[in-house]
């Protein structure tokens, strides 16, 4: 299992201020109250058809839905995504804990997934980026998702990287 820093032992950013960095803290201090608020944010997002939850502080927001690789049911998660050429790239940050998030886990197992986007449904080509192009892509995803820069210095574990895209003839 891959190591976990303790929260108060990763260093503040800059353009983060004490307030938002304490929220943040809070909001990413376990697995368990992420995958809390998560619930939460998913009822929300489905109840109005991403009308509510498709944006959350200022990042865009799908739903991803995979095989549990050990229930073998669907399970849905909100995720944070960044859009690539056709592609929508998950980043599984988990706020930089010891395990992969469970929906990483479960794409690893069966890399099969459905994608909601705000109203629209559709079935995704999963495809894991490793390698030289997980390395060359890695610094635009912190870039755009700086919080994912801070993280991985919480964990030696390494992000894993998965490029959706709508499948073809779904």
């Amino acid at each position: 299992m891959a190591y976990e820093k303790p929260l108060n032992e990763l260093a503040k950013p800059d353009w983060v201020s004490e307030e938002d960095w304490k929220l943040t803290l809070q909001k990413v201090a376990s697995a368990e109250v992420m995958r809390k608020d998560a619930k939460a944010h998913l009822e929300i997002y489905q109840a109005t058809g991403g009308k509510e939850g498709y944006e959350l502080g200022g990042c865009a927001v799908l739903l991803l839905t995979t095989i549990g690789r050990k229930s073998g049911k669907q399970v849905t998660a909100p995720l944070n995504f960044l859009k690539h050429g056709e592609s929508y790239v998950l980043v599984g940050s988990l706020g930089g804990t010891a395990e992969d998030p469970h929906w990483a886990q479960n794409l690893k197992k069966t890399p099969q997934a459905w994608v909601q986007v705000k109203d629209q449904r559709w079935e995704a080509e999963v495809r894991e980026v490793t390698g030289e192009e997980r390395a060359q892509l890695w610094p635009e995803l912190v870039k755009a998702m700086p919080l994912w820069g801070v993280f991985v210095h919480r964990t030696d574990r390494q992000f894993p990287i998965f490029f959706l895209r709508p499948k073809t003839g779904a």
